[in-house]
């Protein structure tokens, strides 16, 4: 499940690359910043149901909330660090 996440951020990095250079890297910015906004929202939903109904799920429920709940994680941090190159990008280079 992880390897879906790092397909998906490589997706959205090559595409928001292609958008800083073509259009605007604000743009870019802004496009990697909505990621990482989606990826807070996932992780903490995944979250929320494993608090929340984590004694009334079964083991393999249980262990799939996890497994994706940590898969937000990683997801969440690797936008993080894009969303601040992203905005590293536009102020450095214009």
């Amino acid at each position: 499940m992880i390897f879906f996440y790092e397909f998906l951020f490589v997706l959205v990095a090559v595409v928001a690359v292609i958008i800083g250079e073509a259009w605007s890297r604000l743009a870019a910015f802004v496009f990697v910043a909505v990621w990482f906004a989606v990826s807070l929202v996932g992780y903490a939903s995944f979250g929320a149901r494993l608090t929340v109904q984590g004694s009334s799920m079964s083991d393999d429920e249980r262990r799939w909330f996890t497994d994706a709940r940590d898969g937000m994680r990683h997801l969440r941090l690797l936008f993080g660090l894009a969303t601040l190159a992203a905005l590293a990008w536009r102020l450095i280079a214009g």
